[in-house]
């Protein structure tokens, strides 16, 4: 079975600044896969240009067996429902001067006031937020409802990928675990595919099945979480890995299979 995103040689610059440099990896449907990495290492990059905030100066991106890398707006816009973006920032990402429900409707323009009413409060109580949630503003939330808000405006269109750029990484630690608990609860539920960046590997051997990290817009290591977190061949990864184990260092969820090896 072809996997459901399938990244090609993949190239993104910015005047002149090459940020990915022939990035290559694949996602099979129902899985997620992490990219990790400090910041400015390029996988922010990836994941704009997996959803065309950016266009990729080369390469391929083959979402469900069509390449969307280079496709014309026009031809792209009915793919956009295939796969959607939850931001870092619950709170910058959504409109303040909108309720939740509207916010969460938004994407759902071909359907009557009624049904689009109907649905956000379907998908506000699929993120486990309660029903007096959709009259309220982004001001009025906490971080953790607010990034479920987002989550919720993600899977209006019933997307095939969701692309989860630092999803937690704004969030205290308590709300990462319970954000992380969701996602993989709506994984098991929907059949999500998940593509999550991330600098925390904590959050990362949480979520992921599989591992790819990157350094200086370049794939250094990949494998599967278990086996990379535990023995990482690249000095990079067990840097990484290192910073993850100092408590002064370290945010998010401390994985207890981490610290046992310590």
């Amino acid at each position: 079975m072809s996997p459901l995103l399938s990244v090609e040689d993949l190239v993104v610059s910015y005047g002149g600044l090459r940020a990915v440099d022939g990035v290559s990896f694949t996602v099979d449907e129902g899985t997620t896969l992490a990219i990790v990495g400090e910041s400015g290492c390029g996988k922010s990059s990836v994941a704009n240009a997996l959803v065309r905030l950016v266009t990729p100066e080369s390469g391929r991106v083959v979402l469900d067996g069509v390449d969307i890398a280079r496709m014309p707006e026009r031809t792209l816009r009915p793919l956009r429902r295939k796969i959607q973006m939850v931001f870092q920032d619950p709170y910058g990402s959504l409109d303040p001067h909108l309720t939740a429900g509207r916010i969460v409707a938004e994407p759902l323009s071909g359907l009557s006031r009624a049904a689009r009413d109907k649905e956000a409060a379907r998908l506000l109580d699929l993120v486990r937020l309660p029903a007096g949630i959709a009259e309220r503003r982004p001001a009025e939330l906490s971080g953790g409802q607010r990034q479920r808000v987002g989550i919720a405006r993600a899977l209006a269109t019933s997307p095939r990928l969701l692309v989860c750029d630092e999803a937690t990484s704004a969030l205290d630690v308590s709300v990462q675990a319970r954000v992380l608990e969701l996602l993989t609860e709506l994984q098991a539920e929907q059949g999500l595919t998940y593509l999550f960046i991330s600098h925390n590997l904590g959050v990362v051997r949480e979520i992921s099945s599989r591992i790819v990290v990157m350094r200086a817009g370049v794939i250094v290591e990949s494998g599967t979480t278990a086996d990379v977190l535990a023995s990482p061949t690249h000095e990079y990864t067990r840097r990484l890995r290192r910073a993850a184990l100092d408590p002064t260092t370290m945010r998010g969820v401390k994985p207890r299979e981490l610290v046992a090896q310590r």
